[in-house]
């Protein structure tokens, strides 16, 4: 989510035009941002403080709006400050234990970058050729789906925009997935990937798409609205 560069190709810029507002200025650089306008700025030391505190302050800290995609690289990134902690434990680390949100937030960033780049290799993220080539749609079909909020695009690891293969996928109903992304609304592309994807204790720990692929149709779509409204 670090990046910023716009790469991609020509014929993919229509399809991207409705993303381009909301990845415009990344979650990181926005709490940076806050932080230095700030009197006191955010510190803590998590041997001191409880990791709900410490989540407490990074949401306060961030506009109501970006606060599911900061959580959803939360859920996925805790490990990276438990294993700081150990390795400060263990003596592996001669800083005094104190984490600083500059340190907290690249890890953040590198472990999402991490993570698109093995979602891509997966192919569970696909770039916006080969999503289309896969619905047999044109460019234009793609950015008026995004526009319409019925798809939705994450940026890659290099900057360039991928997009979720399941909206692909033959075991899936396409325009079930698409109304469920209509119902999560405005939210950025990485928070509805995080909700397609994580295991939800409203949905019995299942992902929605494993939820749906039960038949819990109703289910999924509350669960959708209330990730919309948190």
């Amino acid at each position: 989510m670090s990046n910023t560069h716009r790469n991609h190709s020509t014929t993919d810029q229509p399809a991207c035009e409705a993303e381009d507002a909301e990845s415009a200025s990344p979650l990181a650089e926005q709490l940076a941002a806050t932080l230095a306008a700030s009197a006191t700025g955010l510190r803590f030391n998590i041997a001191q403080d409880t990791f709900q505190e410490a989540y407490a302050s990074l949401l306060d800290a961030v506009p109501r709006d970006d606060r599911p995609a900061l959580l959803a690289q939360m859920r996925r990134d805790l490990d990276i400050v438990a294993e700081r902690e150990l390795s400060m434990a263990s003596g592996n680390d001669t800083q005094t234990g104190h984490v600083s949100t500059r340190q907290f937030m690249r890890g953040l960033e590198e472990q999402e970058r991490h993570q698109r780049e093995k979602d891509v290799a997966s192919h569970s993220l696909l770039s916006g050729p080969e999503l289309r080539a896969r619905l047999a749609v044109t460019p234009q079909a793609l950015s008026a789906a995004l526009k319409a909020r019925r798809l939705f695009a994450l940026r890659g690891a290099s900057g360039e925009y991928v997009y979720p293969a399941f909206f692909a996928a033959p075991r899936h109903d396409r325009h079930t997935l698409e109304k469920i992304s209509k119902i999560l609304g405005d939210l950025p592309g990485a928070a509805k990937w995080d909700f397609f994807t994580a295991p939800r204790l409203s949905l019995g720990g299942k992902s929605p798409l494993q939820a749906l692929a039960k038949g819990k149709l109703d289910a999924v779509m509350a669960a959708a609205r209330a990730y919309a409204d948190e």
